[in-house]
């Protein structure tokens, strides 16, 4: 049975917060990923434009051009050649809605449209929303979650609140069980001859990797293009979650 989600809230206690299930109109993204500020109301508008962008998609043999047309939709979604003097704060401030009684509640994700100020909360929202609408019309058969955790990079104890996104494992064609979507951050690779290129941040994740994003334990998943091509990653490895496993004595 699908879960019909009218509210998100990251938890303070360093656990993930798992998003499965359809988000409703008005839904209330509490968001403690920008420092307190924030909370964003994903409205009509915001989830009829993700449809859309949905419905536009072209399908082909590969799996991962699917998510370059998600990472350049949402990019050209958020952002416009019209320069925002606003920061982020400012912006969100800006274009609050309050209720009869004068108290805020919010700000509309769909009024953020063009602002160019969108990270990993605003993409991987709208991400997600595109990836259900996908699943629930039978055009791809990987359940999507929206995944809020947190994010660090080896040689560094400091670890960021991040949002991402993460794919049920299938009998497929790709050397992968689970899969995890960091539309925010693509990865940098190079192949044999050292020539670079930037993909998008799409990983492979083992049982016990998967197992760990979903109780919030380091780890640090490879990247699909290292597995499927002669390439590798440059550039500092990401570690996703925050809590690190402990060895049973």
């Amino acid at each position: 049975m699908d879960n019909k989600i009218t509210s998100i809230e990251r938890k303070i206690t360093g656990e993930p917060t798992i998003v499965k299930g359809t988000i409703e109109e008005n839904c209330v993204f509490e968001n403690t990923i920008m420092g307190g500020y924030g909370t964003l109301i994903i409205d009509k508008e915001f989830i009829d434009d993700m449809a859309s962008i949905a419905q536009s998609l072209t399908f082909s043999n590969s799996f991962i051009d699917l998510f370059s047309q998600v990472c350049n939709k949402v990019s050209d979604y958020y952002t416009s050649n019209q320069k925002n003097e606003l920061q982020r704060e400012e912006t969100y401030n800006q274009n609050v809605v309050v209720d009869e009684e004068g108290m805020i509640i919010g700000t509309k994700i769909s009024s953020l449209k063009g602002k160019n100020i969108s990270k990993c909360s605003e993409k991987s929202v709208a991400a997600y929303i595109i990836f259900k609408y996908l699943f629930d019309n039978n055009k791809i058969t990987r359940l999507p979650s929206l995944v809020l955790s947190k994010l660090g990079v080896f040689d560094s104890e400091k670890r960021e609140p991040h949002a991402f996104m993460t794919f049920e494992k299938e009998s497929d064609n790709y050397p992968t069980k689970y899969l995890l979507f960091d539309i925010e951050n693509p990865t940098e690779i190079a192949d044999d001859s050292g020539k670079k290129y930037l993909v998008p941040g799409l990983y492979s994740l083992t049982d016990e990797e998967q197992e760990s994003i979903e109780i919030g334990n380091q780890c640090s998943p490879t990247s699909l293009f290292e597995l499927i091509g002669k390439f590798h990653e440059i550039g500092a490895k990401r570690i996703y979650g925050s809590i690190i496993k402990t060895k049973k004595m």
